[in-house]
């Protein structure tokens, strides 16, 4: 997670609109460059904060205090010993990855869990041993009614909050940055590579000690930025594991791999409603995947009839994946629990009410 001086920069960086790849453009390095600076991982020179300062347009005030920071930050990696780009502890049991059988990472859990008091993530020192994909997949489920209205409602909102109106499109990097800098209890990273462990994810939610960190790696993250729809997609989705599953996070389930094959580095995109069907068999997932088209799409474009400005652009292959929910918008039990949440919520004035 990032340091008081990473999460000043984010902050500052979310306050100008910047995503966090542009900014790390503007300064001439890497996102997970950037990263590493930000979550204490990397030295942080005078020129480091030169260029911060620069390029976020600092005023005196904030200048300071980013310099502050940047003081802080450097004083306890080198007081903690984190003089290279991962903890020494990590870097040993990286070193032995390949030897390390499930049991031993259950025995390493357990102590560093006692030692600690904090329930530690195992899977960040697992093996690089490809988890085995499940032979049968079950049939998806179905979200009621309800829930499509509650999922679809929280996703414009969150999409309003970060300032994408009704015919713009959502901005992915600018809307983690601005996520992260307005959510304590979410931030993410990008990375050059996932850990072996995910077998060939690009992204993905884990559990830290202040919240949820999604990574993402960063070739994957420039795709989205470049507005990639299965990329952006995907982010969405890793997203609304955040919204909507806290709690089984919190329970120790405490990663969600991304959707349709779990986002594995391949150049095609899938575009089958077959295929969809065949991986997102969890309610979570379904659920996950609900959130993300409608973050990326808002859920009024669906009863104005103005979709597919949005369509076109966001899923190209995909359109299978949305077409699904076109009959919720027929339903009249769906729309009723649109006016229910709506009217429990003071927004009488909704265009909904006049359907």
């Amino acid at each position: 997670m990032r340091t008081g001086f990473g999460r000043f920069a984010q902050e500052l960086r979310a306050r100008r609109a910047l995503s966090l790849s542009e900014f790390a453009d503007s300064i001439s390095v890497s996102p997970s460059r950037v990263c590493n600076l930000e979550c204490g991982r990397t030295s942080i020179n005078d020129d480091i904060v030169g260029a911060y300062i620069r390029v976020l347009s600092c005023s005196g005030e904030d200048a300071h205090e980013l310099r502050k920071l940047a003081e802080f930050s450097d004083s306890h990696r080198l007081h903690s010993g984190r003089d290279s780009s991962c903890p020494p502890l990590l870097a040993m049991l990286d070193s032995f990855r390949d030897r390390i059988s499930p049991k031993a990472i259950a025995e390493i859990q357990s102590i560093l869990e006692r030692e600690t008091g904090e329930r530690v993530n195992a899977l960040l020192f697992s093996s690089t041993r490809s988890i085995a994909p499940r032979s049968r997949r079950g049939k998806r489920p179905s979200l009621t009614p309800k829930r499509f209205a509650e999922i679809c409602i929280l996703a414009g909102r969150i999409r309003s909050d970060a300032g994408a109106g009704e015919l713009s499109r959502l901005k992915v990097g600018r809307f983690l940055e601005h996520l992260a800098a307005s959510d304590l209890a979410f931030d993410w990273e990008a990375v050059e590579h996932l850990p072996p462990v995910f077998s060939g994810a690009f992204a993905c939610m884990t559990v830290g000690p202040d919240g949820h960190l999604l990574l993402v790696e960063e070739e994957r993250l420039g795709s989205a930025e470049r507005d990639v729809a299965f990329a952006r997609h995907v982010l969405a989705h890793e997203v609304g594991h955040h919204f909507l599953h806290a709690s089984l996070l919190a329970g120790g389930d405490s990663i969600f791999l991304a959707p349709q094959e779990l986002a594995r580095n391949r150049s095609q995109l899938i575009g089958s409603d077959r295929q969809i069907e065949q991986v997102v068999d969890r309610l979570e997932e379904v659920e996950a995947e609900c959130f993300a088209t409608f973050l990326l799409i808002p859920w009024e474009a669906f009863l104005k009839g103005t979709e597919a400005a949005y369509l076109a652009k966001d899923y190209g292959e995909q359109l299978d994946e949305v077409k699904r929910y076109y009959p919720h918008f027929k339903n009249t039990a769906a729309l009723d629990a649109f006016r229910a949440i709506l009217w429990e919520d003071g927004e009488r004035s909704h265009p909904i009410f006049h359907i």
